[in-house]
């Protein structure tokens, strides 16, 4: 309903309005994002590619909406997984803002993060971790060491070392930007959560087992804090809990979370065949070994 209200007054706007008037650089950018939110991809872009072409002809190429509006196209492109595209577009809306801007400027930091992420997924850290770095700075700078932005940069800059397998630097990032977010968003957040998980894993990658499993119960708590006993992201931490303590040879522990993940799947109408034991589904594990059949 809402799109075709958009639609509408798009018609009107064009009868009416001069090519260049911003009403209709704002409706089409509307649409645009209503479209993607549809996950209608390609109309999306056309219109935002049609608010572009506007805004170029009539507010110049180095304007900050069409920055904004390049860096749509640029997400665009990157959450379709076109990531050669989005990082030639998220360089232009760079280029633009530095232009504007000069090097420390907010605009600046958050587009450098965004050409860091493109390069992450095309698994050039290196290159990645530069823009990410870059991006810290700035923030650090114009924002403070305590800022959620500030630790949005660290959490990216340790994934990147936890990729390119240097876990000493992941390890320090990761503390640093769990420091960051319990001081901006205190002890129970969904980014402290993820964080947590990161940690856990690293120490789980070095053998600190004890250490891991605090990091994963710590997240543990998290969730059930936010989304209650029974939902789903807290079953897939049960059976991840599970998986660790198989690992340990500690298998009744592992079956006693694996049995109360796998309760919570079937009260939500859940896919159990989600559930893994270590490779196995929980289904296909009760066939292979029928003394797992408490679990499944």
């Amino acid at each position: 309903a809402a799109l075709k209200v958009y639609q509408e007054g798009l018609k009107v706007e064009q009868s009416v309005l001069a090519r260049g008037h911003p009403n209709i650089i704002v409706t089409l950018t509307n649409i645009a994002q209503l479209h993607w939110h549809k996950s209608d991809h390609t109309a999306a872009l056309w219109h935002y590619r049609e608010a572009l072409s506007i805004q170029q002809e009539f507010l110049g190429k180095y304007h900050p909406e069409v920055a904004k509006t390049l860096g749509n196209i640029g997400l665009l492109n990157y959450k379709r997984g076109h990531y050669q595209c989005a990082l030639f577009i998220y360089k232009e809306a760079f280029l633009i803002y530095r232009s504007l801007y000069g090097d420390n400027h907010l605009d600046v930091a958050a587009t450098l993060n965004s050409i860091g992420l493109v390069l992450f997924k095309q698994g050039v850290y290196d290159v990645a971790l530069r823009s990410f770095m870059q991006s810290l700075r700035i923030r650090q700078q114009l924002l403070g060491e305590g800022h959620c932005d500030v630790a949005i940069a660290m959490y990216n800059i340790a994934t990147a070392y936890y990729e390119s397998g240097d876990e000493d630097e992941a390890m320090k990032f990761y503390r640093e930007t769990l420091r960051v977010e319990k001081a901006a968003l205190g002890d129970h957040h969904k980014d402290v959560a993820l964080t947590l998980k990161h940690i856990g894993q690293v120490h789980q990658q070095r053998g600190e087992l004890v250490e891991a499993l605090d990091c994963f119960q710590q997240e543990l708590d998290i969730e059930r804090r936010i989304h209650g006993s029974n939902s789903i992201r807290v079953a897939k931490i049960m059976n991840r809990i599970g998986n660790f303590y198989l690992q340990r040879g500690e298998s009744s522990k592992a079956m006693e979370q694996f049995s109360e993940a796998l309760r919570i799947y079937k009260g939500s109408d859940q896919n159990v065949a989600d559930l893994e034991i270590s490779g196995f589904t929980l289904y296909g594990m009760s066939l292979i070994h029928p003394e797992c059949a408490g679990a499944a």
